[in-house]
């Protein structure tokens, strides 16, 4: 198996609060608790998809077919506004 290191700042996982059956909010794990920016995005798991509504940077709904491949969309995201500064 190749290891190939990953600075922490490179990658960004969001943190899931569920907020219902099928329904997360994806929470920015660099802002505080209080901070309203904190939440990045609306995810719900419907008819096999996963929509993900953007909250944060730019209003818009994307479809994925996994929670895996929203949940990447988020980290490209956070890491892309971490690089930023």
């Amino acid at each position: 198996m190749l290891t190939v290191p990953i600075s922490a700042d490179a990658v960004r996982r969001p943190e899931l609060v569920s907020v219902g059956s099928g329904a997360w909010v994806a929470c920015d794990p660099a802002a505080g608790p209080d901070d309203p920016r904190r939440a990045v995005a609306y995810l719900e798991c419907k008819d096999e998809r996963v929509y993900l509504l953007w909250v944060r940077d730019s209003a818009g709904v994307c479809e994925f077919a996994s929670i895996r491949a929203a949940l990447d969309a988020i980290a490209e995201r956070l890491a892309a506004r971490a690089a930023q500064g």
